[in-house]
């Protein structure tokens, strides 16, 4: 038994590798739009919805701005300008649009345009799913589902980080022993899924 953890470590260090994009310079202003929760695929950067979209509490998604924009200022060298401050230029680009659809692109180029940001980083939630149960045993695992949108504004170059997991036990998942044991054997609850998430995509990003 003994050596069963270090080789199931083993594997999942060996596959776990997420290839990175390169860093953005610290000096760089970067703007963070607030986490967007799509109800129309046209909504979307990219994909689709699920086939059932999740009921997302605005509290949940006040929660979730918080834990990016913890994430995003621990840097004391770049100019980030948060969520509160993004929704002023969305208004703007929406009050001058002719129609309700727009390409989502486009609309967050010119809310990017509009703040005078280098970089924009959008953020979407898709999926969400409460743990049923506590941290020793659940009927049915917490489960996330969000992707990261980086545009830069000077070439319209967009890098993307997606990220989906229904947390599972380690006997039902072996290539993600990893997580199992760094959370301790605990099922955890999706903000806490998604914390990792964030801190994992804002490194891939090069943020």
């Amino acid at each position: 038994m003994r050596y069963i953890i270090p080789a199931l470590l083993f594997l999942c260090t060996a596959c776990a590798g997420t290839a990175h994009w390169p860093a953005v310079e610290p000096k760089a202003t970067l703007a963070v739009a607030h986490f967007v929760h799509a109800q129309h695929d046209w909504e979307l950067m990219a994909g689709v919805l699920p086939d059932e979209v999740s009921v997302i509490s605005e509290e949940v998604l006040d929660s979730l701005d918080d834990k990016l924009a913890a994430i995003l200022d621990k840097s004391e060298a770049r100019t980030v300008m948060h969520a509160a401050t993004v929704r002023q230029c969305e208004e703007i680009v929406q009050a001058g649009k002719e129609r309700p659809r727009f390409e989502p692109l486009d609309y967050w180029k010119n809310v990017g345009t509009c703040i005078k940001a280098d970089f924009l980083l959008v953020p979407f939630v898709s999926q969400w799913q409460e743990r049923d149960g506590g941290e020793w045993g659940v009927t049915r695992p917490a489960s996330v589902t969000l992707d990261l949108y980086l545009i830069n504004m000077a070439t319209s170059e967009v890098r993307r980080y997606h990220f989906e997991e229904e947390q599972q036990g380690l006997a039902e998942n072996l290539l993600k022993g990893g997580r199992f044991f760094k959370r301790k054997g605990r099922w955890i609850t999706p903000l806490e899924i998604a914390a990792e998430a964030l801190e994992e995509g804002t490194r891939v990003l090069g943020l």
